[in-house]
């Protein structure tokens, strides 16, 4: 049994997301190309289940039930976090050592930079001209990288075009 979703692309298309009634994601990609003018299953997370999707600028950062990070597409200033700038057409598990043992929950993206809530804490990477990466400087990140949050439990990300938003509580 599935259940429809519908995802707007514009005025006068509509495309269907399907999720099953286990939430296993069959996700696919909205994207207009000379090469892809209809919704394509990414078959190489077929069998993971996906709990969250951000898309970027040319990047797109998705999370599973396990609370891994899978990210693909451009990665001009290292918005994927694979440690390089070589673009990725296939979604790559993100094993960075900042990661290790966490759980990612949340994921956003910024036009050409990503963020991430695991429990209890927020990386980002990426471009970072503008100081969106909250890290205290304007240097670009091609890894994971932990925000200072004193006395906050982050809640939700919201990545911007060149900013960055956090909802957070308070520890008391």
């Amino acid at each position: 049994m599935f259940k429809k979703f519908y995802v707007e692309a514009d005025k006068t298309d509509i495309f269907k997301l399907y999720l099953s009634s286990t939430f296993h994601c069959l996700l696919y990609i909205f994207m207009y190309t000379d090469d892809e003018l209809s919704p394509t299953c990414v078959s190489s997370l077929l069998g993971i289940r996906v709990d969250g999707v951000a898309a970027g600028l040319w990047h797109t950062i998705c999370i599973s039930g396990d609370g891994d990070v899978y990210a693909f597409g451009g990665n001009q200033f290292g918005q994927l976090g694979t440690g390089t700038d070589q673009a990725e057409t296939l979604p790559r598990l993100l094993d960075a050592p900042s990661l290790e043992n966490e759980h990612a929950r949340v994921v956003s993206c910024g036009a050409r930079h990503s963020a991430v809530i695991t429990d209890g804490k927020v990386f980002c990477w990426g471009w970072n001209k503008y100081g969106q990466l909250g890290l205290g400087d304007v240097i670009d990140r091609n890894i994971p990288s932990q925000v200072s949050l004193d006395g906050c439990v982050p809640r939700v990300v919201a990545c911007g075009w060149w900013h960055t938003l956090l909802l957070a509580g308070s520890l008391t």
